[in-house]
């Protein structure tokens, strides 16, 4: 169980309140959770991390002493297989496939290397642009008359379905792409669509969400990455070629 569950971090973006992320370390280490990540958090949080965030890590102290500050959300997804997004926005296009929160475990488990549960700013969660590096986008039902989660009770859900899935069997793993190699694929996909006029730039965010949300369905190894990666650059050459 340890082994599983060590490969995943959890990362916060931009949070604001100290206690809260007191709270999410308390909820991590609930349920074996140890590696956070805190994107830009504000000055009143830290780092150096905020007394009143001691105050609610009860016995969890250490995820505290242990979590990383980092400038932005790629810098905190370095060498990431799959980036878990939540959100309880509705928005009229994800560009990943959505699932309730008891689905997340088994494609958490199927990954061979590490995996990132990002969670939004207290306000408003995360951006479209951020919500673009996930491969999966979870969210947690909740009653329409109070739809919002406060952001460590988000993370004991899904830490929760986590650890309850690693206690309950094996998964086989397989080898994803890492999110840097995806995104270097998506920005020669997207000069590649707008060359072609496969689309314009007053469609072209809509066409790309689409597309991410194809591609990730596909679940991408690196290999695969890299023949797609060659397609559209030799494709793009035999165009050049043609024309000149």
């Amino acid at each position: 169980m340890r082994e599983a569950l060590s490969r995943v971090r959890v990362v916060l973006v931009e949070p604001q309140e100290p206690m809260n992320v007191g709270a999410v370390a308390r909820a991590m280490r609930n349920f074996g959770l140890a590696r956070l990540y805190l994107v830009n958090p504000a000055p009143r949080v830290g780092p150096p991390w905020a007394r009143e965030a001691y105050w609610l890590a009860v016995h969890a102290e250490e995820i505290l002493d242990r979590a990383v500050a980092v400038d932005s959300l790629m810098e905190a997804l370095a060498d990431v297989q799959l980036v878990v997004a939540t959100t309880g926005r509705p928005r009229e296009l994800y560009p990943a496939p959505v699932v309730p929160a008891w689905e997340v475990p088994a494609r958490v488990l199927s990954v061979e290397g590490e995996v990132a549960l990002v969670f939004g700013r207290e306000t408003f969660g995360l951006t479209n642009e951020e919500l673009a590096l996930a491969h999966v986008i979870g969210t947690i039902p909740t009653a329409p008359e109070q739809p919002s989660l406060n952001l460590a009770q988000a993370v004991v859900v899904f830490a929760y379905e986590l650890f309850k899935a690693v206690g309950e069997g094996r998964f086989p793993r397989e080898e994803l792409a890492q999110v840097a190699a995806l995104e270097a694929f998506f920005e020669d996909l997207g000069r590649y669509v707008l060359e072609i006029g496969f689309t314009d730039q007053n469609r072209f965010p809509h066409a790309m969400r689409r597309l991410r949300r194809i591609f990730h369905k596909a679940r991408l190894t690196p290999g695969e990455v890299q023949m797609l990666r060659g397609l559209l650059h030799q494709s793009r050459y035999q165009m050049r070629k043609k024309d000149g």
